[in-house]
């Protein structure tokens, strides 16, 4: 964990995992901000660079504060942060958010992750999150996505999320419980949120930028080249990503007869 604290602290910067963080601001003096991150963030090309990252607001000293939001998320740009999430604040505080692309995500998601794309990935312009449409008679917090997700856009769900067709590279998926994709995962896929150890992802055809269940994460030079192209399930074991290849099902194998 990295943190700033002081005596009169102002923020704390939490890295959940390598590469994950969330921005806690806990009083909102945009000048005091944006001076001690510069400190605190050093170089542009630093420790941080290319992570995602929450703003969290849910312990502001006076929830009444406003958050200049276009200074602040330029400032974590300038570094190579990449600022995508809210969590906490008042209406406010949301609407604002919203304005600079941010999405207000629940306390299971406030940690997210950040791969490198293995190869060339579709152009992308700015973010597009996407409204997920709830599966039929379950949970609200359940969504389904009928088509599939390009480059720049992101896909989020407070419980499981079901892609119907592929998620291509420079997408992003994330839900706080399980990930189900019908095509293939060529893009991010984060489950479980912070916490949630029993998530699982499964996808018809794995060549992932990288995978996350609980915050534990892989990236695609870390996976067995031998899994890529199969159907495969990933949980989180001992602490550990788990991939398992369902062969029966993995596009070039086909299944015996009885």
């Amino acid at each position: 964990m990295v943190a700033y604290m002081t005596p009169n602290t102002t923020f704390e910067l939490k890295a959940r995992s390598h590469k994950v963080l969330s921005l806690r601001i806990l009083k909102g003096d945009t000048t005091t901000i944006l001076s001690r991150l510069r400190a605190h963030l050093g170089e542009p090309n630093g420790l941080f660079r290319d992570s995602l990252l929450v703003i969290d607001l849910s312990n502001l000293e006076d929830p009444h504060t406003a958050i200049n939001f276009p200074a602040v998320c330029g400032l974590l740009k300038e570094y190579g942060l990449i600022p995508f999430g809210l969590h906490g604040g008042n209406s406010k505080h949301v609407l604002d958010a919203t304005e600079m692309g941010l999405q207000p995500v629940p306390a299971s998601l406030v940690s997210a992750t950040q791969g490198v794309a293995p190869a060339a990935a579709e152009p992308v312009t700015e973010t597009q999150t996407i409204a997920a449409t709830p599966a039929a008679g379950g949970n609200e917090d359940n969504k389904t996505i009928s088509k599939t997700v390009h480059s720049g856009q992101r896909i989020v769900a407070a419980g499981d999320l079901t892609i119907l067709a592929s998620v291509n590279s420079g997408a992003e998926v994330i839900a706080g419980g399980s990930i189900h994709i019908y095509g293939a995962l060529r893009g991010r896929a984060l489950a479980g949120g912070s916490d949630n150890t029993e998530a699982s992802i499964f996808c018809l055809d794995l060549e992932p930028e990288l995978i996350a269940v609980a915050g534990e994460y892989l990236v695609y030079d870390e996976i067995d080249g031998n899994l890529f192209g199969k159907t495969t399930t990933i949980t989180l074991q001992d602490g550990k990503l788990n991939i398992v290849k369902l062969g029966i099902l993995s596009p070039d194998e086909k299944q015996s007869p009885e």
